[in-house]
């Protein structure tokens, strides 16, 4: 018996680690419980198998050799990663440790093999092997630059891609900044969203000028998001996404181009219809002064009348058309619309109209250009005072939730045709008989610039709604 020491043999036989006592030749094996359990086979059915039977052969031949080197006084012990037959047929992975037992009352020598079940951790990694060869295949073949960053933004890994967009080879950064090719001018806003990108699970978008290997600089945009631990949730680097944008800001800058020119033509058309008008009826009436030689004072009054609607056009179309820059500031709207409605009060009281003012929740200040919205304040307003009847009022309202301030502008005039409302907003289309429209187009453009919202509802004989909604 191997084995004198009953203790040392209870040890062995209720170890959870499979274990394996044998002689030189694999003689006189001893295989204790857990090892049974590894492999799936009853102690009778392990009567009619060897080890060759049980190991994959692949790996047996090396596990024979390095038991030969041991044997041979090569080497004390050896330790390899080892593949077995299960019983089911599937291959399970085992750590396998084999050491002399050093006891001099045995004649032959005598060895323990001990193995650690590591098949859930090579199942692992071959999971994560097969995953990390797609996700490189889809790094290597994309046509985006798919970067790898540490913390402080060098460069872990770069696809090839860089060389077809920057033109260097992925070695000639690894470990370098990217800020050694950023244009100077934008660095600083890179580093902001740097800073940022680590603080926040979000992905953060950002567009530079990257210098090329031949010195050029193309504009870049570049989609990063934080890799995160996941065990402890916190930031590991970045991974960004990033692509040459040029002709993409090439199409756009031409698209503005057709924009301008298409409202440019549409404006064209609009003031030569609208100016041809009147340029009649004072063209007619010099015809008829010339060939009857008198001057008929109601005539020269409608000529004169006709000129001044011709000046008005040219003035707001050239109001419309004249380059401003918004000056936005912290404003208080409340105040703004008081100061707008103290303005529109004294023209209402001339008329015999009414306008009444309600502010219905605690205004906060918002972000704005004064002068801008003060016109479009006036320009509505003025517009409900125009619809009025005799004893018609305005009534504006003034209220905000915890993202939006809300104006609302509502008369009890006239009203306007539901298939007129469409045509709001288009130049030189009013529903007022000497109307432009330009103002409106106007207060559109100007809500539109704060990102804000502005809808008109109404009712013919009940009257006209205008909602404005704008960011806090």
């Amino acid at each position: 018996m191997i084995i004198d020491s009953s203790i040392y043999e209870q040890v062995f036989m209720q170890s959870r680690i499979p274990q394996i006592i044998f002689e030189d030749g694999f003689h006189h094996i001893i295989i204790n419980k857990a090892f049974y359990e590894f492999l799936g086979y009853t102690k009778e059915e392990w009567q009619e198998l060897s080890i060759k039977d049980i190991s994959h052969p692949d790996d047996y031949e090396l596990d024979l050799d390095l038991f030969h080197e041991m044997v041979t006084g090569q080497r004390q012990y050896y330790q390899m990663e080892k593949r077995y037959f299960h019983k089911s047929g599937e291959v399970v992975w085992g750590s396998l440790n084999v050491s002399f037992i050093n006891d001099p009352t045995q004649k032959q020598q005598c060895f323990l093999a001990q193995v650690l079940d590591i098949t859930e951790q090579k199942n692992l990694e071959k999971f994560l092997s097969k995953k990390e060869q797609k996700y490189r295949l889809l790094a290597e073949n994309s046509s985006d630059v798919i970067n790898l960053h540490s913390m402080n933004g060098n460069f872990v890994y770069i696809s090839p891609s860089i060389k077809q967009i920057l033109g260097y080879d992925p070695e000639e950064l690894i470990d370098k900044t990217p800020y050694t090719i950023i244009h100077p001018e934008d660095i600083s806003e890179v580093k902001k969203k740097h800073s940022e990108v680590l603080t926040n699970t979000d992905p953060v978008l950002t567009t530079y000028r990257a210098r090329k290997k031949d010195g050029m600089y193309i504009w870049i945009e570049s989609n990063m998001r934080s890799v995160l631990n996941e065990q402890t949730g916190e930031s590991e680097g970045i991974i960004s996404v990033s692509r040459d944008i040029g002709k993409r800001l090439e199409t756009d800058n031409l698209l503005r181009k057709s924009d301008k020119l298409a409202v440019v033509g549409q404006l064209a058309a609009a003031v030569a219809h609208e100016i041809r008008n009147p340029l009649t009826s004072v063209k007619g009436f010099m015809q008829l002064f010339s060939n009857t030689k008198e001057c008929n004072e109601d005539f020269i009054k409608i000529v004169l009348d006709e000129l001044d609607r011709v000046e008005a056009i040219i003035s707001e179309f050239l109001t419309m058309s004249r380059p401003h820059q918004d000056k936005f500031e912290l404003i208080k709207v409340d105040e703004l619309l008081r100061q707008v409605i103290q303005l529109s009060q004294t023209q209402a009281l001339l008329i015999n109209k009414e306008i009444n003012y309600t502010v219905i929740t605690e205004i906060p200040v918002i972000n704005g250009d004064a002068n801008s919205l003060k016109q479009v304040f006036i320009n509505i307003i003025q517009n409900a005072l125009d619809a009025l009847d005799e004893k018609g009022s305005v009534t504006v309202e003034l209220s905000a939730s915890e993202s939006t301030l809300f104006i609302h502008i509502i008369d009890n005039g006239c009203g306007i045709p539901e298939e007129r409302l469409t045509n709001i907003g288009e130049p030189f289309y009013s529903t007022k008989e000497k109307g432009t429209g330009l103002g409106l187009m106007t207060s559109f453009k100007i809500i539109e610039n704060h990102k804000g919202k502005l809808k008109i509802e109404s009712t013919v004989g009940e009257g006209t709604r205008v909602s404005i909604s704008l960011p806090l």
